[in-house]
């Protein structure tokens, strides 16, 4: 037992020193610079231990999606009435305002810009699942009326911060809460 303790951690050490360095990586170099040979001498592992986590970088990278994504998804939201959305918009700039440098060069990166649109897809899908209905009965209109949502939100952003961030986050927030609600005002049930 206390062998099987100390190969846990041995494995829980590898790989943390394996998504710590990819994480490092990713905020250096665009995802298609990295390379498992580099991965493995920054991380000083071998290639074969690697592989005994992973199978590949995708697998890796998928693995950080996944997790981002539930970090967005474990916020319990409601789009019910613009009142909940706008708390929506507040909570969404606030979150990624203080997000890990990482989290923002997926999102605002222009070759991460791929790796950001899946975690969004992900956290869209998971709230038309949660919040199926709420804008209307027709699922298609409705799947735009989230596309509109999750693109703006993510849109507004990102232009924040290739401007430096110079505009106070509260600024941005209250500009993004007037352009998103203003354009699904038409379509939200409740005021």
């Amino acid at each position: 037992m206390e062998q099987e303790k100390k190969e846990d951690l041995r494995v829980r050490k590898t790989k943390e020193a394996i998504r710590s360095t990819f994480k490092a990586m990713i905020c250096e170099m665009d995802y298609e610079q990295i390379t498992i040979k580099e991965l493995t001498q920054r991380a000083q592992i071998n290639r074969k231990t690697f592989y005994l986590h992973y199978r590949s970088l995708d697998d890796l990278l998928q693995e950080l999606q996944n997790e981002i994504a539930e970090n967005f998804t474990s916020l319990k939201v409601s789009y019910g009435s613009m009142t909940n959305i706008r708390k929506l918009i507040k909570l969404f700039f606030e979150h990624a305002a203080n997000m890990p440098l990482l989290h923002e060069r997926l999102m605002c990166s222009g070759s991460y810009y791929p790796v950001w649109e899946k975690i969004n897809k992900q956290i869209m899908d998971y709230r038309k699942q949660t919040n199926r209905g709420v804008f209307c009965s027709d699922q298609y209109a409705e799947n735009l009326i989230f596309a509109y949502y999750g693109s703006n939100s993510t849109l507004l952003y990102r232009q924040w911060v290739a401007d430096g961030k110079k505009l106070p986050l509260e600024d941005l927030i209250e500009i993004a809460v007037k352009l998103i609600c203003n354009g699904m005002s038409g379509v939200v049930k409740g005021k």
